[in-house]
C-alpha cells in the first residue's frame, strides 16, 4: 500500500473522531461524589396528621413559605471546612418561642401581655438584626430546619385569638389584614425584608368571637392558613385548667378543635397551649394532647406553657416534655420574658440555634457531642466537627 494512500485514510480517521474529541473537551464534568448527596427535607411522622389523612380530607401546604431561595442552599455550598469554622452552626442550641397577646397603642411596660405597636414592630426589626428567621410551630416539632447558614430560627405565637392579632377589613371588594393589625405589620415587614419569612402560630379561644371582624370564621381561618400562618387550641373558655376535671378538659379542647376543623375542612391543628400557662392537676395530663368531645377524638402533638427561656432543639431532647413547651413572654423586662432572653444569648451564644443551612444535616461542634439525642434524628446525617471546622468522627 502507498505511502500516500495511507496518509490520506489517517487523515479520515482525524476527522471522523475529531468532533467526538471535541465535544468531551467542552461538556461539563460533574464533581467527584457529586451524585452521592442530595437535599431531602426529612419530615418526621406526626401522628395527628397521618391519622386524620384521608383523600377527601388532604393535609394543608403552605402557600406562603417562610423559605426563601437564599435560604435554601444546596448540599454543595456549605461542607468546607472554614464555612463552618466561621459560622460555627450548633444545631442542639436553643430556640426561640415568643408569646403575644394582642397589639396596644399606649404603654406597654406594666403589662406583659400587650404589646404596643410600635415596639412589635421594633421586635420584628431587633429579631432580624440579630440574625433570627422565622419558623412554624410545625417545623421546630418536626426538625425541618431551613434557615439560611449562620442564622437562628425562631416562632412567634399569639394567644387569645384577639383582632388586633389579625382580623379582616373590606378592600377593593375583597378582604385583607385589618391596617396595623399584627399580620398587616409582619406581612409589610417581611415585603422589605423577604428573607425574614413571614410565619406565626394563633391560638384561638371562644370568647369573644375569634378574629373579630369582617368576613366569616371560615374566611378568617382560611387566609391565615393560605398566607403560611397556623392556628392552634387555647380551651373554649380560657378557665384555669388546675380547676378542671376530665371531662371538662375534654369539652374545652374539644370544643375548640372541632371549631377549627369546621371552619378550616382538611387542616389538623397540632398545638396546644394553656390559659395562663397553668397546666391541669397531673393526673389530668393525658388529656391534653388527646381526649374525645362530642363523639370526635382529638389529638395535639405538645403544649406550650410559659417561660424565660429557650426551648431545645429536636435532637436535644432527652427528657424533652411534650406537655411543658416554655414560650418567653414579648416583653422589654430585662430581669425575665424576652429582654431577659436576648441578653441571655449574648452572653451565652453558646446556647443558641444557629443553623447549618442544610435540612437533612445535623451539624454539631464535636465538644456538645454528648447532648445529642441521636434517637432523634429521624434519617438526617450529622456532621460532628473540630474548631477548625473539620470533621471529627
Amino acid at each position: 500500500m502507498g505511502k500516500g494512500l495511507l496518509l490520506g485514510r489517517f487523515a479520515n480517521f482525524i476527522l471522523c473522531i475529531l468532533p467526538i474529541l471535541l465535544f468531551c473537551a467542552c461538556s461539563p464534568q460533574t464533581p467527584a461524589g457529586a451524585g452521592e448527596r442530595s437535599i431531602t427535607v426529612q419530615y418526621s411522622p406526626n401522628p395527628a396528621r397521618d391519622a386524620a389523612k384521608t383523600e377527601d380530607t388532604p393535609l394543608p401546604s403552605p402557600v406562603n413559605s417562610p423559605v426563601t431561595s437564599s435560604a435554601a442552599p444546596s448540599s454543595l455550598e456549605l461542607i468546607k471546612a472554614e464555612d463552618y469554622k466561621l459560622k460555627r452552626p450548633y444545631e442542639l442550641g436553643q430556640i426561640m418561642i415568643i408569646m403575644y397577646h394582642g397589639l396596644i397603642e399606649g404603654d406597654d411596660s406594666k403589662d406583659y401581655y400587650q404589646r404596643n405597636k410600635d415596639n412589635f414592630r421594633n421586635d420584628l426589626q431587633t429579631f432580624y438584626d440579630r440574625g433570627f428567621r422565622l419558623i412554624s410551630l410545625e417545623d421546630w416539632f418536626t426538625n425541618n430546619i431551613t434557615v439560611e447558614a449562620g442564622y437562628s430560627p425562631l416562632a412567634l405565637t399569639f394567644d387569645d385569638g384577639k383582632a388586633t392579632a389579625f382580623s379582616l377589613q373590606k378592600a377593593d371588594g375583597g378582604l385583607e389584614p385589618t391596617t396595623d393589625c399584627a399580620v398587616d405589620i409582619m406581612t409589610k415587614f417581611s415585603d422589605e425584608h423577604p428573607d425574614f419569612g413571614n410565619t406565626a402560630t394563633f391560638f384561638i379561644c371562644d370568647g369573644p368571637e375569634p378574629f373579630f371582624g369582617e368576613g366569616t370564621l371560615t374566611e378568617r381561618f382560611t387566609y391565615l392558613i393560605e398566607h403560611g400562618y397556623d392556628i392552634g387550641n387555647h380551651t373554649q373558655n380560657h378557665n384555669q385548667m388546675n380547676k378542671m376535671d376530665a371531662k371538662t378538659i375534654q369539652d374545652e379542647i374539644g370544643f375548640i378543635d372541632q371549631m377549627i376543623k369546621n371552619n378550616a375542612p382538611g387542616y389538623i391543628p397540632i398545638a396546644f397551649s394553656y390559659p395562663y400557662g397553668i397546666r391541669p392537676k397531673e393526673e389530668f395530663y393525658p388529656y391534653i394532647l388527646d381526649g374525645t368531645y362530642d363523639g370526635k377524638e382529638y389529638h395535639y402533638l405538645f403544649g406550650l406553657r410559659e417561660g424565660q427561656s429557650g426551648t431545645p432543639s429536636a435532637v436535644n431532647r432527652v427528657g424533652f416534655d411534650p406537655l411543658g413547651v416554655p414560650r418567653v413572654r414579648a416583653s422589654d423586662n430585662e430581669d425575665t420574658d424576652l429582654g431577659w432572653q436576648l441578653r441571655n444569648f449574648e452572653e451565652f451564644p453558646e446556647k443558641r440555634y444557629i443553623s447549618d443551612g442544610l435540612p437533612d444535616r445535623i451539624s454539631v461542634p464535636v465538644e456538645f457531642a454528648e447532648n445529642l439525642d441521636r434517637n432523634s434524628l429521624n434519617g438526617k446525617e450529622l456532621y460532628l466537627y473540630d474548631e477548625n471546622g473539620n470533621p471529627a468522627e
